[in-house]
């Protein structure tokens, strides 16, 4: 059980600095934070054309209402080099303790910087919500991010999920994401970025370690989305 709770204002104060979840159909953050929790993680996403995304990340729950990850990214592309692309710092802080409420609220920041060209920053700030019932949970993001660059645009997505709770091991549901390069011009629907499609997710317990993965096949309703995108997540948590 959490035991710190913070003002319920702050949902509030935070959807009104902006919209949106990562630029690609990355991952669903959740808002419930297990105390004590450490796990590695590893995250890959395949789009049709080939192009790759691969996440290596080690993360943390130091309170009942904290946790915070180390991440690095690397981007591949047909007859690119594989090379590491990003580092990142990542925090997810609960507002209010898990399941007291209607809905548990939480708040995403992370802060993140290129390792080539001209080693940008970029900063991040998403709002995530989760109600769950005794056979559904639905987990919502909300987020915008920007590169600390003079002009340059905030991006935006939105990401929900729906799972029906069968068993541990084995919840299937379904997942949307929608993506805009720029809040500012967002351009019509069809330029824009959404993905609909099946997922699935679960837990194994092997003694006190737990092993935990994710998986979804995204279809693009519109012209600017990849015809489809695989996800894959696995997290190794041990305590």
């Amino acid at each position: 059980m959490r035991t710190r709770c913070i003002p319920h204002a702050w949902p509030a104060m935070v959807l009104s600095l902006g919209f949106a979840a990562h630029a690609a159909a990355d991952v669903i953050y959740s808002p419930a934070v297990e105390q004590g929790e450490t796990a590695i993680e590893w995250r890959s996403t395949l789009n049709a054309g080939g192009t790759s995304e691969h996440k290596l990340e080690w993360e943390t729950s130091p309170t009942a209402w904290w946790r915070t990850e180390l991440l690095a990214t690397a981007t591949l592309a047909p007859e690119t080099p594989r090379r590491w692309d990003e580092i990142a710092f990542e925090n997810v802080v609960s507002l209010n303790p898990q399941g007291r409420d209607a809905i548990d609220f939480g708040v995403l920041t992370e802060i993140s910087r290129s390792l080539h060209g001209d080693a940008a920053w970029a900063a991040e700030l998403g709002v995530l919500a989760e109600v769950a019932t005794p056979h559904t949970v639905t987990t919502l993001n909300v987020s915008s991010e920007r590169a600390l660059t003079a002009g340059a645009p905030v991006a935006g997505a939105f990401a929900a999920r729906w799972r029906w709770r069968r068993g541990a091991r084995f919840e299937p549901g379904v997942e949307y994401h929608a993506n805009v390069e720029s809040v500012e011009h967002m351009g019509s629907v069809r330029s824009q970025r959404h993905s609909f499609g099946p997922s699935v997710l679960g837990r194994i317990r092997l003694g006190r370690e737990v092993l935990r993965y994710e998986a979804a096949w995204l279809v693009g309703l519109t012209q600017g989305s990849p015809a489809s995108t695989a996800r894959l997540q696995l997290e190794w948590e041990f305590r």
